[in-house]
């Protein structure tokens, strides 16, 4: 296990330049990928606006989610009513399919029962949601970050859905179809990319949650307060019978094995199947559960894969890169690094991850303030999400966007980092913007 080397000075009482995204960020986020979904939270106004601003200035997208606020008398008699009359607008007003009721600290500050109260709405309207899902979960500001958020939303989802399935959670399973749990880190283009590449070995393939519909560009008109892509219920129905799993991402692993130990259905963890190791592993997994070679295509992407590695080796030699990503991103950038042999990584996660055992040492739990010492040390490339490029600039390091949020680049949901192809496009991009250093002092 990889040792944890926290940087950050005891000393410090506060972030500066923060990293952190609220977990509230994340459990919206997963929502986006469900169809005629309606995240509803428990807050101030101010926060939900917050939520929904962050996610529509990343995705350049309209962004489902509504708010029951909390106000002085909540505090007296309690906010059970107004949790009630908020379930019953929006299910007579809006027919959504999924109902997520997210706690955040302000209802923990208020001591309200969340899930109590949409458990008493359930029972006395179950006539309502018998083909719909209807769940409650916290996920206060003060722990976690966006990773853990969107990962406990997935979670919460499946455990409803197995409650709800019934009998028809034990159905038979078939071999062409299996199961896809994307994390947080991956772009809808990357989950798009994922389904193509399982679909052309023939397999059928059921995601949760499903971005790359939902939040990669359309030209729908008119205005609906649900999610107008993702994966629809009476299809995410039929992922019990699926005959496996494959999920990306540790934070992620926990719901694939709800589903082993529930339903029996084996998996397999991956952590961001970028780079020629893991874009490797996934094709042998694809082929053989499908039990055929699968589309020539894949031959001569990794070759051309192999031939860029040769190609942008040079730039990638001796260099230093430092990066402020969640766990699981980070883990997928570096292992994309290693395989190109580059000196030395360093970077920030935002809070304490599983993920941070597949890291190595000088990897702190800190914010872009912590970064920005660590590309002193002669940092070579900056990644991090848009907040980090003022910084980067003023020390005339190169810089990359990624993560969360990306609001000063165009097209980023779009971009493609996974598989043969997606890793080939990654390291060119990575190789020009590190030769741009060089052509700064020519």
């Amino acid at each position: 296990m990889a040792r944890v080397n926290n940087e950050i000075p005891p000393a410090k009482p506060w972030p500066i330049n923060p990293l952190r995204v609220s977990q509230a960020v994340g459990g919206v986020l997963a929502l986006q990928g469900i169809y005629r979904s309606v995240p509803v939270l428990h807050g101030a106004e101010g926060c939900t606006e917050s939520v929904k601003q962050s996610l529509a200035r990343h995705f350049r997208e309209p962004i489902s989610v509504q708010n029951i606020a909390i106000h002085e008398q909540n505090l007296i008699f309690g906010g059970s009513q107004s949790i009630h009359d908020m379930l019953q607008h929006v299910t007579s007003e809006y027919q959504p399919d999924v109902i997520a009721l997210i706690g955040t600290s302000l209802t923990e500050v208020v001591g309200e029962d969340l899930l109590g109260a949409v458990e008493a709405y359930y029972k006395l309207h179950k006539e309502r949601f018998h083909d719909r899902l209807l769940l409650g979960l916290y996920l206060p500001d003060y722990e976690g970050s966006l990773e853990s958020g969107y990962a406990q939303t997935v979670y919460c989802v499946l455990q409803k859905l197995l409650r709800s399935s019934g009998r028809r959670s034990r159905s038979r399973k078939r071999t062409s179809r299996i199961n896809l749990l994307p994390g947080s880190h991956l772009t809808p283009g990357d989950v798009m990319e994922l389904k193509e590449m399982i679909a052309s070995f023939g397999i059928e393939v059921i995601v949760l949650p499903d971005l790359s519909s939902s939040l990669t560009g359309h030209l729908m008109t008119g205005y609906t307060p649900l999610t107008r892509g993702g994966v629809p219920l009476d299809y995410l129905r039929e992922l019990p019978s699926s005959a496996y799993t494959i999920v990306i991402g540790r934070s992620m692993e926990p719901c694939a094995r709800l589903l082993e130990e529930e339903l029996g259905i084996p998996y397999r963890l991956f952590h961001g199947v970028t780079g020629l190791c893991e874009s490797d592993e996934l094709i042998l997994l694809l082929r053989r559960l499908s039990g055929n070679e699968g589309p020539n295509k894949y031959r001569w992407q990794r070759q051309f894969l192999l031939d860029c590695m040769l190609d942008t080796r040079s730039a990638f030699r001796g260099r230093h890169v430092v990066a402020a990503l969640e766990g699981d991103h980070l883990v997928s950038v570096f292992q994309t690094f290693k395989e190109m042999g580059i000196r030395r990584f360093s970077g920030v996660v935002p809070v304490q991850s599983p993920a941070l055992e597949l890291l190595p040492p000088g990897i702190s739990v800190g914010d872009l303030d912590d970064l920005e010492r660590l590309a002193m040390d002669e940092g070579d490339l900056w990644i991090s999400n848009s907040y980090g490029a003022e910084r980067a600039e003023q020390q005339h390091t190169p810089y990359l966007p990624a993560g969360f949020p990306v609001f000063n680049r165009f097209g980023s949901p779009a971009t493609t980092s996974v598989g043969y192809r997606g890793t080939a496009e990654l390291l060119c991009l990575y190789a020009n913007t590190l030769i741009s250093k060089e052509r700064m002092y020519l």
